[in-house]
């Protein structure tokens, strides 16, 4: 075989090599460049840094699990915290002194809670049960967290829990001798929850409410004028309670008060899902997903929108992958 012939072949490999390398870059971006893909232009006068999820797929994540993604919304530059594994990360959230990112994930088998610093490193397990622990949520003094767990029910219906960092300890909140209590947020100054409970199962399934939990006394009763509705979210004020409102398809966002009175709608794109509603740390905004449909066919991204109307509804992410369940810095 001649030098020249040994060259040709060579070049061919090499070139096979680039497309391949090409092809596997378009289909799987890699792990330094930001998944999943901000919007462009950017909007401009936003600030802050959300956390979310997203099932993007990606070259150490081809099977598009859930994981965690941060979105600074000054520039859109995003930044990877979970990565890789055939595993979900979900449900991201700060910590009150924005320095750590509780989250729940299946890495070990079940559910269980886990926590990161704020760029990703340091992952540490939170809980080691067989049941599935999810639905974090910082205490204002950052010693505890309350999070959704089955472990206790053997029939996969889920009650509210509280964690205490320090030793480990867990007390039950909740208990449901049918449905759920799930989807949990926090009152900023700790005495309060507000969650789903899934009850009054029908013909169609269980029925969503917002229910709220007194810490001190354990006592809860319904918002009845949420009607049906899910994912509550307490803003930092104290004032209201924005959450998704299930009395007709697609669903919106609606604002309470924190007496669950007084329902505002916040504004919605036609003909699409709106869910997985967050304040800003200044009470204004809130950050949301939206879909043109909801499970088959979702296509979820990140939208900013300001419920007093002053602001039109702005998208901040696009693309592929479901991008869902954004929670703000605290400042």
């Amino acid at each position: 075989m001649t030098n020249r012939t040994t060259i040709a072949r060579w070049h061919i490999t090499l070139r096979r090599a680039l497309v391949a390398a090409a092809l596997l870059l378009l289909l799987y971006p890699t792990q330094g460049q930001a998944q999943p893909a901000a919007v462009s232009p950017f909007p401009r006068d936003l600030t802050g840094t959300l956390v979310f999820q997203s099932d993007v797929a990606t070259a150490g994540n081809p099977n598009g699990r859930n994981k965690i993604y941060a979105i600074t919304l000054a520039t859109g530059a995003i930044s990877t915290l979970t990565r890789d594994g055939d595993w979900h990360d979900e449900q991201p959230r700060w910590s009150p002194d924005g320095r750590r990112i509780a989250f729940t994930s299946n890495r070990s088998g079940s559910y269980n809670l886990y926590v990161m610093d704020a760029d990703g490193g340091n992952v540490s397990r939170l809980t080691n049960h067989g049941g599935n622990d999810r639905d974090p949520v910082w205490l204002p003094d950052s010693q505890s967290l309350v999070f959704s767990s089955d472990r206790d029910r053997g029939t996969g219906r889920s009650d509210l829990y509280r964690l205490w960092l320090g030793d480990g300890a867990v007390d039950r909140l909740t208990v449901y001798f049918q449905g759920n209590a799930i989807m949990p947020t926090l009152s900023p100054d700790g005495e309060w929850v507000a969650f789903t409970a899934m009850t009054f199962p029908t013909e169609f399934g269980w029925t969503y409410q917002v229910h709220v939990l007194e810490l001190a006394t354990g006592m809860t009763w319904p918002f009845d004028v949420t009607g049906y509705g899910c994912w509550p979210s307490w803003s930092p004020d104290g004032k209201s309670i924005a959450h998704v409102t299930l009395t007709q398809e697609p669903s919106t966002i609606q604002v309470i008060s924190s007496f669950g009175d007084s329902p505002q709608p916040v504004p919605a794109e036609p003909a699409r899902w709106h869910y997985y509603p967050d304040w800003s740390p200044d009470s204004r905004l809130l950050a949301i997903a939206t879909s043109p449909e909801h499970h088959r066919g979702e296509d979820w991204d990140l939208a900013i929108v300001d419920p007093s109307r002053t602001l039109p509804l702005r998208r901040i992410t696009t693309g592929a992958g479901n991008d869902r369940l954004p929670d703000w810095k605290p400042r």
